[in-house]
């Protein structure tokens, strides 16, 4: 065993399915938002949304626009994550069809900071969700330094070449967990 290593670590999300009242512009309880301009909404019920959230009474909603800016929301992680080790957790993805004017598909990309509200690791991107049905996504990784902060944001297709109004919905994430490396 190496000193200092992670076992049995368990690290649950406050709120990880972002119940809060329905409205848009704003971060369910337990999330917040470092970034000018991003005002997330808790849906169903925002802009007329009537999409089910997979888990609980609300979901997630997070857009990209056309001027490249995007939202995300962030947490502090009630354990940090260690440089070096493996870790993983999961959480439903959809897209909706139509979304006030914000209906191409995008994916969510997964940040690692040490300060609150920073980007300083990427630490996973989901592929494109274009479905609007709810689908469990798995992400494992390695943090190059230790983890204290936690970003969900809303980005682009890979590969594409202009900005473009788009978004994603975000339910039920589990517990970040140690994982074996292979």
């Amino acid at each position: 065993m190496v000193i200092g290593q992670p076992t049995g670590v368990l690290i649950p999300f406050r709120n990880p399915s972002f119940e809060d009242t329905p409205r848009a512009s704003a971060s369910p309880a337990g999330w917040q938002s470092y970034t000018p301009g991003s005002t997330p909404d808790i849906l169903p019920g925002a802009w007329g949304l009537d999409l089910p959230a997979q888990e609980g009474r609300t979901c997630l909603g997070l857009i990209t626009r056309e001027d490249g800016t995007s939202e995300d929301v962030s947490q502090g992680l009630q354990e940090p994550l260690k440089n070096g080790f493996c870790y993983k957790f999961s959480m439903y993805l959809s897209h909706a069809p139509k979304y006030v004017g914000y209906n191409n598909p995008i994916r969510i990309r997964i940040w690692g900071s040490a300060k609150r509200g920073g980007k300083e690791q990427l630490l996973a991107s989901s592929p494109l969700i274009d479905h609007s049905d709810w689908r469990n996504y798995k992400f494992q990784f390695i943090p190059a330094g230790d983890i204290r902060f936690i970003t969900f944001e809303a980005y682009y297709a890979p590969g594409a070449s202009f900005k473009y109004k788009g978004n994603i919905l975000l339910d039920n994430c589990s517990a970040i967990e140690k994982c074996n490396r292979a």
